[in-house]
């Protein structure tokens, strides 16, 4: 296929090994994803606008179209394999400080409650947050960044969460601003107050909540500081009422959804989020079969993440029971410092193949396709098709199968 420009500056990329453009997928909206829908072409070229930095035609090299002959940029592939950019939908990038405590205290049999209850966990985090400047959040969050450059990813989801007073908390949201402003990867802001109870607020959730809903969501939303707004719903965290006060102040001022949801405990945040039409829920561990089923007949995404249930022990997700019940599946690093600290978002395609059962094609797509609808994305990337934008990810490899194969080296 082509797309129609007049006056326009050509490049030509020829001679791919594998281009994988995900053409099918994005036909089927990313619903029961299968090998033939990676539309792999062999000995792929691919045309683009420079102008617009828009694919104007993918094709066999063979088959380039005559109007494109005397095009002179040309550029021979190195034999390897083109994707779509990766795209991690669901990150904490920005934080100060580590956790290698926790994780000894997981190592001992603590919980992650437990380690909470304690001070540990979320809670350290956000002092070290609090501590850090701006400048020492935008630089270790820099580097970060450029790790997840490195293996891929074209497009990033980050939330704050780890400062929980309103200045902390748009100190968080300014870093990803300068992060958004100066790197080449699509940032993605979400605002996530509602991570913990603060100390501050220790024993008055509710009113930490009433505080968010009357004087931070409209602040942030003055600032247009985000575009999302999330909330962990958990035991010892937030309840469902509490969820569904906050984001339905946050849909009144514009945000879009996402919700942390069923990762220990089945409390009802997945049919609250599907309610209010949440671009995804995430995490889903402990999901139940009733929310399972509704979520395959729902536009909303299911954002797995093994690599937490690798790190803390926990249990996995059902991922085949909502990919067989029609829902879309995205996966993510879920990239933070106290249960997930990965920026490999390759790997995480090796663990949801040997331990969520997905298929090498299932995996591909859910860190492709899926996670750029998990972001509001996909009418821009997700797939390499003519009228999107140029944003592909090469790996040096003999195939596409290869990436969940060669695990942890990609």
């Amino acid at each position: 296929m082509s797309a129609t420009s007049s006056s326009a500056h050509f490049l030509i990329y020829e001679n791919i090994r594998q281009c994988v453009t995900m053409s099918g997928v994005a036909k089927d909206q990313g619903r029961h994803p299968t090998e033939k829908g990676l539309g792999v072409i062999c000995d792929a070229a691919v045309v683009v606008n420079t102008e617009t930095n828009l694919i104007d035609w993918i094709g066999v090299t063979a088959d380039l179209p005559e109007k494109y002959r005397s095009v002179t940029q040309r550029y021979i592939s190195d034999d390897g394999v083109w994707l779509p950019e990766l795209v991690d939908c669901h990150t904490h990038l920005v934080f100060g400080g580590s956790r290698e405590q926790d994780y000894s205290l997981r190592a001992q049999g603590a919980t992650y409650q437990s380690i909470a209850s304690q001070g540990g966990g979320i809670l350290s985090t956000i002092q070290q947050t609090r501590q850090a400047s701006l400048e020492q959040l935008i630089e270790s969050s820099s580097l970060h960044l450029m790790a997840f450059k490195n293996s891929g990813v074209g497009a990033i989801e980050i939330k704050s969460g780890y400062g929980l007073t309103l200045e902390s908390e748009l100190k968080m949201l300014m870093a990803i601003k300068q992060l958004q402003q100066f790197s080449d990867l699509i940032v993605v802001p979400t605002f996530l107050p509602a991570h913990a109870t603060p100390p501050e607020y220790k024993g008055k959730t509710d009113l930490y909540v009433d505080t968010i809903v009357e004087e931070w969501l409209p602040k942030v939303a003055e600032g247009q500081w985000a575009e999302f707004f999330d909330v962990f719903i958990e035991e010892g965290f937030f309840n469902v009422p509490q969820a569904s006060k906050l984001c339905r102040k946050a849909l009144d001022l514009g945000f879009k959804i996402k919700l942390h949801s069923d990762q220990f405990n089945c409390l009802g945040g997945t049919e609250l989020g599907i309610e209010l039409g949440a671009t995804s829920i995430d995490h889903l561990e402990c999901v139940s079969e009733n929310s399972i089923s509704k979520l395959g007949e729902s536009e909303t995404v299911a954002v797995l993440m093994p690599a937490a249930s690798l790190f803390t022990g926990y249990g996995y997700p059902p991922a085949r029971k909502l990919i067989d019940s029609g829902a879309r599946v995205a996966l993510s690093t879920d990239f933070n410092p106290g249960t997930s600290p990965t920026r490999n978002l390759p790997l995480i395609t090796t663990l949801a193949c040997s331990q969520l059962k997905m298929t090498v094609a299932e995996a591909l797509v859910a860190v492709t396709y899926n996670a750029a609808v998990a972001l509001g994305l996909s009418h821009r990337m997700g797939s390499l098709e003519v009228g999107k934008e140029f944003r592909v990810a090469t790996f040096r490899v003999p195939s596409y199968e290869s990436i969940p194969y060669r695990f942890g080296e990609i």
